[in-house]
């Protein structure tokens, strides 16, 4: 049964169900037409014999010229026997049993009905007389055969009607079935699925399957966005050393030569390392919504903030900047790791950017229904115009430093089900606001460009 189709496996099961249905109902039909025929036959043949018995005791010489009339209803003719002290005395109509049952004969009991030889006999007696009607059974079997001859054929005819009925109907609902299947084997078609807007199963199941298409399409687009963003990270910083070292080791070179390109190739390991992390932390943050609402622990954002300040304190120092942070302790439930990409991320595009003698300020605050506020803001040139969407968007800038770091940034506050705010500082720099309500679990990231949100 396996091998079958569902349609074929259906439309057999309904003609099987049917089929035993309308026999039941046959075989009841059936015995009920017997029960029913028989009671006839019983209540014809009582009368029949009452009257016999009745001419018996009080004309017994017109009996003969009475008996065919009483013998004879409906055109059929019952056998007819009258006995007198045990010994036949009359016997006309049909053909028939002619024997009594001795305990009758023997006076136990006034009426008698059984069956013999295929006749139903009704006795009667009363003081030395007695009388029998026999009335055949054959008609009745007759009847009986027919009829299952009949039913036999109807049931057969009904079934078949019944599995053709029920096979067009399989054949009409399956149909959107079988286009579906054909339809979800091409993923790239821009086309919605067919049957979405029923009401019954098949559209139940077109839309959970246009659902999960969407989702799949969605992950493969996050999947090429994320590789054409480690590529397009990944090979400056790669082509970079390749060249510096090729281009070192050309010739012999002064100590201090070999020292400055050491040193480059110090910093360039550092930024393939910062890009690495920001690739994990990409990847982790992009699985936590696949994996449903994260049991995060509560954390605090301030001292996280604290150690991404510490951290890049030695750059912001280098590069002669004053890096601030204040604020207050502002619990959130989070994952460390992620938030402190963030921190990380855009404390460090503020210091990366921001002229020497510049500032960066961070600060983090409470909010009021819970989570935290972190602002960063810093005194240099402010985004490039158009840098916020294509970072957002397609997470890579033609401007180094802003496409994978701002990726994962806006990925993580997504996750956060929080909240990020681009734009430009009073003073013309750069301001990042991000609130991170950590109860909602996704929600959309809002970005905007001069102080204007626009919702992804």
């Amino acid at each position: 049964m396996s091998r079958l189709t569902l349609r074929t496996r259906l439309t057999l099961l309904t003609f099987g169900v049917l089929l035993c249905t309308l026999l039941a109902f046959a075989g009841v039909a059936g015995a009920v037409l017997w029960q029913v025929e028989l009671r006839s036959i019983t209540r014809q043949g009582a009368a029949q014999a009452d009257a016999l018995l009745a001419v018996v005791q009080a004309t017994p010489g017109r009996l003969p010229d009475l008996a065919d009339d009483i013998l004879e209803e409906n055109g059929v003719t019952a056998a007819g026997r009258v006995y007198v002290a045990g010994r036949p005395r009359w016997a006309g109509g049909a053909s028939g049993p002619d024997t009594l049952d001795p305990a009758f004969l023997a006076g136990r009991g006034a009426a008698q009905t059984r069956t013999v030889d295929g006749y139903l006999v009704t006795s009667r007696r009363e003081g030395d007389a007695a009388v029998q009607v026999g009335h055949n059974l054959l008609p009745l079997r007759h009847l009986m055969g027919r009829y299952v001859s009949i039913a036999a054929l109807t049931l057969l005819l009904l079934s078949s009607l019944g599995g053709w009925l029920v096979a067009r109907e399989v054949r009409r609902t399956l149909r959107p079935l079988e286009t579906l299947a054909r339809r979800v084997q091409h993923l790239d078609t821009p086309e919605p699925l067919p049957a979405l807007g029923e009401r019954d199963e098949v559209g139940a199941l077109a839309r959970a399957l246009q659902n999960s298409l969407e989702a799949l399409r969605a992950e493969r687009e996050r999947e090429t966005l994320f590789l054409a963003s480690a590529s397009h990270e990944l090979r400056t910083p790669v082509t970079a050393l390749l060249a510096d070292l090729q281009h070192t080791l050309a010739r012999e070179r002064p100590p201090e030569e070999w020292h400055a390109a050491l040193e480059r190739t110090e910093r360039t390991a550092a930024r393939l390392r910062q890009l690495t992390g920001n690739l994990m932390a990409l990847t982790r943050a992009q699985r936590l919504p696949a994996l449903g609402p994260p049991d995060w622990p509560v954390l605090d954002l301030l001292p996280l903030a604290g150690e991404a300040v510490d951290l890049l304190q030695p750059l912001a120092l280098k590069r002669d900047l004053d890096l601030w942070l204040d604020g207050d302790p502002a619990p959130l439930p989070g994952d460390s790791a992620l938030l402190s990409s963030v921190l990380e991320n855009l404390i460090g595009n503020a210091v990366k950017f921001t002229p020497p003698g510049g500032q960066v300020l961070v600060h983090v605050g409470p909010l009021a229904g819970g989570g935290a506020a972190l602002t960063v803001e810093d005194s240099g040139p402010g985004f490039p115009p158009g840098t916020l969407t294509a970072a957002f968007v397609r997470g890579q800038t033609d401007v180094e430093g802003f496409g994978l770091g701002l990726a994962v940034v806006r990925q993580v506050v997504e996750v956060h089900g929080g909240t990020l705010h681009l734009g430009r500082a009073a003073g013309g720099g750069a301001r990042v606001e991000v609130t991170l309500p950590g109860a909602v679990f996704p929600r959309k990231v809002f970005l905007g460009e001069g102080g204007v949100s626009d919702q992804l």
